[in-house]
């Protein structure tokens, strides 16, 4: 009895010692990138062997642990793994993404595939990139801006849709098309756009050359970033040749959310509200005041004298803003409403207390989204849809859109059959998108170019139509009684009379499915669908200082797809077999028909081709075109550490002529994971990899370029058409071009992955250019087609990411991209290709042993040591020609990010940068030329002129004085390297804070919630950011770059977001 009393004693000490050495703890753990809990995560305990747990389906777990325990290690597949401090409170635990040495991205045709298995350059980005500042653009992709290297995009800032110029490692075509392919879920989707011609006709080159016109932006735009999961960048013809000479530029492959399993009731909600503000404007002079000359004219009303401005004169070379007492147009136009009883009153000559920013206003945007997803083990769907309603910074401005979603898939009881579908409908209907370059109903034109500094635009907005016959009243009178325009409108009276809409309807999906022959054999099938219908309606309004006039435009195009595929997939030993043999078969149809008024509108504000005062002219022609595909790849893999990746596609394209029309390309790439053969030898490798690649692509041509075509053509009589052969003498044997692409990389993951690196050198040559090519008139033609140039580009790309913080509460990551492309020009027809002239004074060019779009123009002459030259009168000399005045692209381009997060507070910082490249500004020219800019009134000039700095001929320094008009006219008549601006630039891209709510119930109604704050284009820093962003420049997606013809100001953006989750 005594014995087993002792020994009772002895187990219950045991026990207590057991109770008194142990510590429940519990915690939730969730991704960083949906908010959502991980199941199946594992918690273990740091050197307690035996003690761990996973967590439960709502990522929540419950632990005993030994009490001398610190630390829990909490691990999931494909996440970084984390170390929190033990304690009694419920924590919960953020996972991120790992830099994955499994690491599964989309590649081309749709095929998930493991990086390190890639023989070339791929960049995935997560959807919750698109949605960080989802309020600030108006283009997904440029939510991409200095996180991918080797991706160039500019343009588009504001949310009225303007347009993006994308590129992926240069330009390899001089008169094709150098943007990437885009393709969502498989479906290759239109990325382009169109531009306006404004008044100068229907040339499709007007609006990007600085011309006039609307800019409508590209289709890309209309892709919704509630429904992307992710974006993989394929860079160049190694990773792209599978999908043909479409690819040739890139691929930007989105994949979109799928449905998929959820605890309650699979519900996601987004609601976001943005505003944007114009934070940069180009520095006006506010000295003096509009006129040609400094003063004033006398003129007598009712026996009264009056000091009457030069309101005939758009330029602002007139008195000093001294406060004196003149005869304004708005004392003028109130005096001529109220019936010209007694004599007007004056107004003081003064700096305007409503100068030219006050006519923005803050924009504000307002988006919502609410997905349903929800999948069993044998099917799946997600239902989205999202509404957007923008009030624009300009005036009279709005866009709406509504975006609907449906994917959906279900699979055989026998899983051998699965059938799949996504079908997005898109509607916009817009109002007020912004004039561009030089038109009259640009009003940058008329702020920056030409205008008198001191308008007051309060007064313009209160006084721009006439409340009895509803005429234009603007300041730029003919003469004190002749109330007519002379040279502009008033800018209230182009925004609200001169304005334009638009609407569109988008469709774009797939149906397909996917049969399981064997085990490793199955056949997929999609039908993939893009169609558009686009209406564009614009008007200029009856007393506008141009005739009045009312276009519209109607194009659609549809694009089908059907795409035939064999995969094999089988492992023996060592040995990983991945195949696929497919065929494509692609059909497009593109039909525009435009219509306009001519001689005026018979009836005010009536908007119809009826409304013509001679009879209407139309016009209307189709595009189509097919390629017919097939293709093959296959993937070797030994031992996860050696990989042979080939491809081989051939191409029949409908715009080629027969025999020349067939063009086949192979491509190669291999990988060695060298970190296999060292991980248990070096331990800070973790991961390790060398990568090499070549890869050859064709690429065709624009429809109805090898048969001459007919064109219309109006006789002296209109009623009898007639029609002649177009101005363009086609080729017959005309060949695809050709792009062959070496490239080589090296990939690393270093100290527990806290160190990363993906470092890539590339080369490609383009041959047989297709170009228009200039010829005598003597012809009969202006342009011949033919192959002829060499592009070569040449670069390196550099990825480098490090988490230098990673303790139990903080941790900082930062990444740096940089990427540096060398294009030339190899061979070319002839020495030199103009691409476009600007407006004014200068041209863009291909050359011959220069890179591929130089500015040309006049530069100023220089003596034997570098000096400028000055002529006898004090002003400079310049050459005789045209020269190279300096590239439009940049040498090198990147990003910087950092990520901060403490708990579950998140907070990054973008930083985005180009050096090099440079463009021509046509505001600067007229600004100067017409006494607006700064300069033309800074440090005394008005009053004691200027001396240039410089040398005259004979070498002695320059002591001639002239005046502050004769220096800004000038920029017109003397050199145009004058008007030639720098494109470098820092700019502080993105900046996002946010904050995951910790939710404690297991039965909470909400499954997760997030808000956050988000701020957008927010600084601007580069030697000629003085009056420019170098980013707005771009009006278009095309290859004319590098001319402003009235870039509109830049804009900040500034929102907050709202995540739930049920």
């Amino acid at each position: 009895m005594k014995r087993i009393t002792m020994i009772l004693l002895y187990l219950l000490i045991g026990i207590g010692w057991t109770v008194a050495q142990t510590v429940k703890v519990s915690g939730t753990v969730i991704s960083d990138e949906d908010g959502q809990p991980i199941i199946g995560a594992a918690v273990t305990v740091r050197g307690a062997a035996n003690a761990g747990t996973v967590t439960d389906l709502d990522g929540r777990y419950t632990l005993n642990v030994p009490a001398s325990a610190k630390t829990l290690i909490i691990s999931y597949v494909g996440m970084r793994s984390e170390e929190i401090p033990i304690s009694d409170k419920h924590v919960t635990t953020v996972l991120r993404a790992n830099l994955a040495l499994d690491e599964v991205v989309v590649t081309a045709l749709g095929i998930s595939r493991e990086k390190k298995a890639l023989g070339y350059a791929v960049t995935e980005v997560g959807g919750d990139e698109m949605l960080k500042s989802r309020g600030g653009v108006s283009n997904p992709i440029n939510a991409l801006q200095g996180k991918v290297a080797g991706l160039q995009i500019a343009g588009g800032a504001g949310s009225m849709g303007g347009s993006s110029k994308i590129l992926i490692r240069g330009t390899s075509s001089i008169s094709g098309n150098n943007q990437p392919l885009f393709v969502i879920d498989g479906v290759p989707i239109e990325g382009q756009g169109f531009n306006d011609a404004g008044s100068a006709g229907r040339d499709q080159y007007s609006t990007a050359r600085g011309g006039g016109g609307y800019d409508y932006g590209n289709l890309i735009q209309d892709i919704n970033p509630d429904d992307i999961a992710s974006i993989s960048v394929l860079k160049g013809p190694n990773a792209s040749a599978l999908y043909g000479s479409r690819a040739t530029n890139g691929v930007v492959m989105i994949t979109t959310k799928k449905g998929a399993k959820n605890e309650g009731y699979g519900i996601t909600f987004n609601t976001a509200v943005g505003f944007e503000v114009v934070n940069k404007l180009p520095k006006l002079q506010k000295l003096y005041g509009g006129g040609g000359e400094d003063k004033f004219t006398e003129v007598m009303i009712n026996g009264q004298k009056y000091l009457y401005p030069d309101y005939a004169t758009d330029e602002s070379w007139g008195p000093k803003l001294d406060n004196q007492q003149v005869l304004s147009w708005a004392d003028l136009a109130r005096w001529e409403i109220g019936g010209q009883v007694g004599n007007p009153k004056t107004s003081a000559w003064k700096t305007p207390d409503n100068d030219v920013e006050t006519f923005f206003k803050t924009g504000v945007s307002f988006t919502n989204n609410v997905a349903i997803s929800q999948a069993t083990d044998r099917s799946s769907i997600r239902v989205s849809y999202t509404n957007s309603e923008l009030s624009g910074y300009m005036p009279n401005s709005s866009l709406r859109k509504n975006v609907f979603n449906v994917s959906a898939s279900t699979t055989s009881a026998n899983k051998k059959l699965e059938v799949m579908t996504n079908v997005t409908y898109f509607n916009s209907a817009a109002r007020g998108r912004s004039q561009t370059g030089y038109d009259n109903n640009n009003v940058m034109e008329k702020f920056i170019q030409w205008g008198h500094r001191q308008l007051d635009m309060k007064e313009l907005e209160a006084l721009y139509k006439s409340p009895i016959d509803g005429s234009q009243i603007t300041w730029n009178r003919s003469d004190w009684n002749d109330p007519r325009p002379n040279y502009a409108n008033n800018p209230y009276w182009s925004r609200y009379e001169n304005y334009q809409n638009d609407t569109r309807n988008r469709v774009y999906g797939n149906v397909g499915f996917v049969y399981h022959i064997l085990p490793s054999l199955k056949f997929q099938y999609k039908a993939n669908l893009d169609f558009f219908a686009d209406k564009q309606f614009e008007r200029n309004a009856v007393y506008s200082q141009e005739q009045s006039q009312y276009k519209e435009t109607a194009r659609q195009q549809y694009e089908l797809n059907n795409e035939f595929m064999l995969l094999y997939n089988q492992t023996v030993s060592d040995l990983t077999v991945n195949a696929n043999l497919g065929a494509n078969l692609m059909k497009r149809h593109y039909e525009m028909t435009y219509g306009r008024t001519v001689g005026g509108l018979a009836i005010a504000d009536f908007y119809n081709m009826s409304n013509s005062v001679s009879p209407a002219t139309a016009e209307n022609y189709q595009l189509k075109k097919a390629i017919n595909s097939v293709f093959a790849s296959a993937t070797l893999g030994w031992r996860s550490m050696l990989y042979l990746d080939a491809s081989l596609r051939n191409d029949w394209s409908s715009t080629l002529p027969v025999g020349n029309n067939s063009y086949m390309y192979p491509s190669v790439t291999g990988s060695f994971v060298f970190s296999e053969l060292l991980k248990n030898k070096l331990t800070w490798l973790n991961f390790g990899k060398l990568r090499l690649g070549y890869a050859q692509v064709g690429n065709d041509t624009d429809p109805y370029q090898v048969i001459n075509t007919m064109t219309q053509y109006t006789h002296v009589d209109p009623s009898t058409p007639g029609y002649v052969v177009s101005n363009t003498l086609k080729n017959e044997n005309l060949k695809p071009e050709s792009t062959n692409s070496f490239e080589a990389g090296l990939e690393l993951s270093l100290f527990d992955n806290r160190v990363s690196l993906e470092a890539t050198v590339y080369a490609s040559q383009t041959k047989d250019q297709i170009v228009p090519l200039s010829v005598s008139g003597t012809t009969g033609y202006t342009f011949r087609v033919v192959n002829g140039g060499v592009i070569e580009n040449k670069g390196m790309e550099l990825m480098v990411k490090v988490l230098p913080i990673r303790s139990r509460t903080f941790t900082w990551e930062t990444a740096l991209t940089l990427a540096s492309n060398k294009n030339k020009v190899k061979e070319m027809v002839v020495d030199y290709y103009r691409i476009a002239t600007a407006p004014f004074k200068v041209e863009i060019g291909a050359m011959k042993g220069e890179a591929y779009g130089v500015i040309m123009g006049t530069d100023y002459k220089y003596d034997k040591n570098g000096n400028k030259l000055i002529d006898a009168e004090g002003r400079y000399m310049y050459t005789d020609g045209n020269v190279n005045l300096g590239s439009i692209f940049p040498d090198f381009t990147g990003g910087w990010s950092n990520t901060f997060r403490l708990g579950n507070i998140d907070l990054s910082v973008l930083l985005d940068f180009s050096k090099g490249g440079h463009y021509f500004s046509t505001s600067y020219l007229w600004g100067m030329y017409s006494g607006m800019l700064e300069e033309s009134a800074a440090n005394g000039i008005r009053e004691n002129g200027i001396v240039l700095e410089g040398v005259h001929e004979d070498g002695t320094p320059n002591t001639t004085k002239i005046s502050a008009k004769q220096y800004g006219n000038d920029h017109n008549s003397g050199p145009a390297v004058q008007n030639v601006l720098r494109s470098d630039y820092v700019k502080l891209r993105e900046i996002n804070i946010g904050y995951t709510i910790p939710l404690k119930k297991k039965d909470a109604f909400f499954k997760a919630v997030r808000v956050s704050a988000y701020g957008r284009n927010l600084a601007v820093w580069g030697p000629d950011t003085k009056h420019f962003d170098p980013e707005m420049i771009v009006t278009g997606s095309g290859n004319i770059q590098g001319i402003e013809g009235g870039a509109l100001p830049s804009v900040a953006n500034f929102g907050f977001n709202v995540n739930l989750k049920f």
